[in-house]
Parts: structure tokens; sequence; C-alpha cells
């Protein structure tokens, strides 16, 4: 009977270490693919990716090809909730496997050891969530180009988020993905479009995205390829960006009552973020003095 027992326990692991190393090497076979084509579109994106799905990866695989769809269900809870710390890897994985790929060294090292060092390194959990959430923000911003969005709250209280970090990442990753666009059009002078475009955003814990200001914790250190910077001015500098540029568009057209609504229930009124602002901050200091006579 001992014998019996020790066959079945070596049967159980083997077939455990077999599965874990087919993962693995699709794994990094997926992190070949997305490096190629990041924003992941195509019909033969979606078709390669199929050939390695496992039971670990098959929601970054869906995650993936819905990404490359502009699929509405990124905005559902499945797609935004907080993943695992495993699935938080994975995607980490398929980060360093393309900025591997985009290294200017003549001898960049195998795809295997960088997914296999990523998946042994602890890595710090705001950059792990804000790297999944900045692979899935082009698929929102491409579903973005032409349906209208505001039928979705993104209340962050519903994703099993810790603490404002947490909830701000996300807050970050899709609004700042859909109001990019504001920049571009706001130098063009196209401003019933930058409205048109705002019109249609969909509402943070049931309020306009401009309304959403819980940004008063700890900043860190924001990874990019071969970049460093703080969090709060990447970021928090994209959203005043977004925000003067949608402010400039209600003075343009004379919208005065929704023009004072944004600007007093936004970060544009609350000095302790101009720093953050990327530039603007005596602009902002001077309209903030103006506001208070």
């Amino acid at each position: 009977m001992k014998q019996v027992f020790t066959i079945l326990f070596l049967s159980i692991t083997l077939l455990t270490f077999g599965q874990e190393k087919t993962s693995f090497d699709n794994l990094v076979k997926l992190g070949e693919i997305y490096s190629k084509n990041v924003i992941a579109t195509g019909d033969e994106f979606k078709k390669e990716v199929e050939k390695f799905r496992t039971p670990e990866l098959n929601h970054l695989i869906e995650a993936l090809i819905a990404v490359g769809e502009g699929d509405k269900k990124l905005l559902t809870i499945e797609f935004l909730s907080k993943p695992s710390e495993q699935e938080l890897k994975y995607w980490y994985v398929l980060r360093e496997i393309h900025y591997n790929n985009q290294s200017e060294n003549s001898e960049p090292r195998s795809n295997e050891e960088i997914a296999k060092e990523t998946l042994e390194t602890e890595i710090d959990s705001c950059w792990l969530l804000d790297n999944n959430y900045y692979r899935i923000r082009g698929g929102i911003a491409k579903m973005f180009n032409d349906k209208n969005l505001t039928k979705y709250n993104i209340d962050l209280n519903n994703y099993g988020f810790e603490n404002d970090v947490e909830k701000a990442i996300l807050f970050f990753a899709i609004s700042n993905s859909l109001t990019q666009r504001f920049r571009v059009l706001q130098m063009m002078k196209n401003y019933d479009k930058l409205l048109e475009f705002a019109d249609k955003l969909p509402t943070f814990n049931g309020k306009p995205y401009y309304e959403y200001t819980s940004f008063d914790f700890e900043d860190f250190e924001w990874i990019g390829h071969e970049k460093t910077e703080s969090y709060k001015d990447r970021q928090l500098g994209s959203l005043f960006s977004a925000l003067n540029g949608h402010f400039s568009a209600l003075v343009e057209k004379e919208k005065i009552e929704e023009m004072r609504t944004l600007y007093f229930n936004s970060v544009l009124f609350i000095p302790d973020y101009f720093k953050h602002s990327g530039g603007m901050e005596n602009d902002l200091q001077h309209l903030y003095n103006q506001s208070k006579k």
C-alpha cells in the first residue's frame, strides 16, 4: 500500500511540474508575440495567442484579445478588479520581455532568463498594479473612439483595492487614456470635438472624472523603460493637462457654469497638487488667487 501511495504522489508531483513548465514556456511565447504587437490587434495576433492557453494564462489571454478588439468587457468587474499577485507578475513578465527586446544591447538576455528572474523577484505592488492597467488601457481608449461610455460608472470601491493609491492607479489608467486626446484637440483649437468627447466619458464613483481628487497618498517612483520619475508628476501632470484642455474649451465656447463647476470641483482648485502640474504651477496659483478675491 505504501508503494501505491508513493507512485501516486510522484505522479501528481510530475503532473504539477509539467503543467507549471508548460505555463512558463507559454508565458515566454506570449511575451514574444506581445512584444511584436503591443496594441494586440489583428486576427493573426488572436490566432497566435490562442495557442498558448493554460488554466493559469486563460484570463491574461482573454484580456489581451479584448484589448486588441477594444471590447467593452474591459470595463466590467472581471477585468477591472485587482488581479491575483500571480497574474500581476505574468503581466510584468510581458513588460520585461518587451523591454528586453527593445534593448540596444548587442547581446540581449534570453527571454526565458528575463521571465524566470521576474517571477522570482519581489516587485513593488504599486508597480505591478500600474503595469497591469497600463497594459489594458489601450483597449479602453480604442473603445472610446466610437462608443459613448456615459452609461459606465467606474466605482473604485468595487474592485478589491486596499487603499487610495490602488484606486488612483486605476483612475489614472482609465481617465488619462480617454482624455489624452484633449491635448491634441486643444492645440488644434477643435473645441467642439473636445467637448463632444468630454460628454461621452464614464463617471467615477458616480461623478465626472474631474471631481475625483483623492490623491493625498505617499508618492512613489514610477519605473518605465530606462526611465524613473515621480508617479504623481507623471499621472497628475497628465490629468492637469487634460483638465486644462477641457477648461479652455469651456471658456472658448462661453459655457460659464460648466467652466465654474469643473474648476471648483477639480484639482485645478487644490494648491497642494499644483507642483505636480507639469509646469503650470504659476498660472494655476494665479488663477486660484484671483478666484479667492
